[in-house]
């Protein structure tokens, strides 16, 4: 075909396909930026679950289209070969959980069914639970970028089966390729960590409300277009950058660019103004004035007259409690020993110690609200809480003292006795649909805490604190989030600190590494 100038007119099949792969990738990236919008909104499992269908369902179908394309294959007529490639896609959203899953991945987590006590033996075994997930992770995740040109072979005519696209995937796979291959995604982590950092030291010299909400947009595209442009890469799915005719892909990126902006910037948290903060002193020690969990750290401490002085306690293996924030205590010639697991005199033996009796009778003299931690392990006796609301219950009921512990059980068992103690649930995690738990407030690790879990838990309306806020960011992140009170040993600071929205909203972005990484 010839145009009236007499030159050569012919649309490049090539270019078609290159032009196709680029509109349907921005495509995906509005879906995906409409599906987090809709679950910021919503809040329930229904629509999690619609969402993670979609989610999966668009990425197959992008991930469906780019190998089409190439070789002009389909899965019509080969029903193995297209379960195979649905389970692939399901596998490879579960793989990609650790990066974010797109900012899904913080849905997921708030939204796991938690019973209290598997929370409390999640948290308390945490550590070599997380290492054990992390093992298996890293060995999966190798082996899937050993063979990750699969899905390739599976549409290709050298491979009309799958276990003959798995022979040729694991031929021409290597060591050195899948190595690679998680540079590359080191690589991807670094690049959309670092844009976030830089955008958020814009807003904090430039502050502008606008440029907030246009910076959280540009976030949203950029770390979901880095995460699903490198994905397809990993699993060899060719998607060009380089585009002959840019009419059609330059308007496919300004408008999904607009729309993910859009939708982007303006759902979510944007920040409020922050409610007075209520000050809790982390062990009773306020600007290293004494030593964590002493009487005389208390006595001292309370002359300055903060709303709560939070403090911890253990049980000993004769049904004592002392003030130990630590569950292990060295005993000479044992070693490390769990604390319940030892009696009280064996402890005294080698290291001073105070009954939490005697400091909840200073804490009642010079009347000073505690919020008291109750440690658990392992190895805590069952029926910890009961007796432990036995023995205080009348000094437990002097002043508006609090209880809090990442036992559950055991917090419940307190409330039993004492129904207008207020009891409260600490959780570093912030894993699972814990809004669900009954307790009367939240402690919660302010480092892992996400924008998300926080809505979903003042939805229940009930306080939440944050620990250990010792930094001045930290602080005015918390506060700026909306929490209603900070665990702090830095309290004078806190008591002192001076948060204007428009000039610290800006520590919200930081909140997008939790979400992408």
């Amino acid at each position: 075909m010839f145009n009236h100038h007499g030159r050569l007119f012919i649309w490049d099949d090539e270019m078609k396909i290159k032009q196709r792969e680029f509109v349907f990738l921005i495509g995906f990236i509005c879906l995906l930026a409409v599906l987090r919008a809709v679950q910021i909104s919503f809040q329930n499992d229904w629509t999690l679950g619609i969402s993670l269908g979609a989610l999966a369902g668009g990425l197959g179908y992008l991930i469906y289209q780019g190998l089409q394309t190439r070789s002009h294959l389909s899965l019509i007529g080969r029903p193995q070969a297209a379960i195979i490639f649905c389970l692939c896609v399901i596998w490879i959203c579960i793989l990609w959980l650790p990066f974010g899953l797109f900012g899904f991945t913080i849905f997921i987590q708030a939204s796991i069914p938690l019973s209290g006590s598997a929370f409390t033996w999640l948290t308390i075994n945490r550590y070599p639970i997380i290492i054990i997930l992390v093992a298996i992770y890293l060995v999966l995740l190798f082996l899937t970028l050993r063979v990750r040109k699969f899905l390739a072979y599976l549409f290709s005519d050298m491979a009309n089966k799958p276990g003959r696209a798995l022979q040729l995937a694991i031929a021409t796979g290597s060591l050195r390729d899948a190595w690679r291959s998680c540079l590359q995604l080191v690589c991807m982590l670094i690049g959309v960590m670092v844009t976030i950092v830089v955008a958020a030291f814009v807003n904090a010299v430039v502050h502008q409300n606008w440029l907030f909400v246009i910076t959280k947009g540009i976030i949203v595209f950029g770390a979901s277009f880095v995460n699903v442009w490198m994905l397809l890469r990993l699993l060899d799915i060719p998607v060009s950058l380089r585009v002959d005719r840019w009419h059609w892909p330059l308007f496919a990126l300004l408008f999904g660019f607009c729309i993910t902006m859009l939708i982007g910037g303006l759902s979510g948290a944007n920040g409020s103004e922050p409610r007075s903060q209520m000050i809790i002193v982390h062990r009773g020690v306020i600007n290293h004035n004494g030593v964590g969990n002493t009487i005389a750290a208390l006595e001292k401490s309370s002359q300055a007259h903060f709303p709560y002085i939070e403090m911890d306690i253990q049980e000993t293996s004769d049904h004592q409690f002392i003030c130990a924030h630590d569950n292990g205590v060295r005993i000479p010639g044992k070693g490390v020993q769990e604390i319940d697991t030892v009696p009280l005199s064996t402890i005294r033996k080698y290291h001073r110690v105070e009954l939490f009796r005697d400091y909840l009778r200073v804490a009642n003299r010079v009347k000073q609200p505690l919020i008291i931690e109750l440690k658990v392990t392992n190895h805590s006796d069952k029926l910890m809480g009961t007796r432990f609301a036995d023995k205080f219950k009348a000094g437990l009921t002097k002043l508006p003292h609090r209880v809090h512990s990442i036992g559950y059980p055991y917090l419940r068992q307190i409330k039993q006795q004492i129904p207008s103690l207020k009891i409260g649930l600490v959780t570093m995690l912030n894993v699972g649909d814990i809004s669900k738990l009954n307790v009367d407030f939240y402690t919660m690790e302010h480092l892992t805490l996400t924008n998300y879990m926080l809505k979903v838990i003042k939805g229940s309306h009930r306080p939440v604190y944050t620990w250990t806020d010792n930094s001045h960011l930290g602080m005015i992140r918390s506060a700026v989030m909306g929490v209603d009170g900070q665990v702090t040993g830095q309290a004078k600071k806190l008591a002192s600190l001076k948060i204007n929205l428009n000039r610290d909203r800006w520590v919200l972005l930081l909140n997008f590494l939790k979400d992408y990484l």
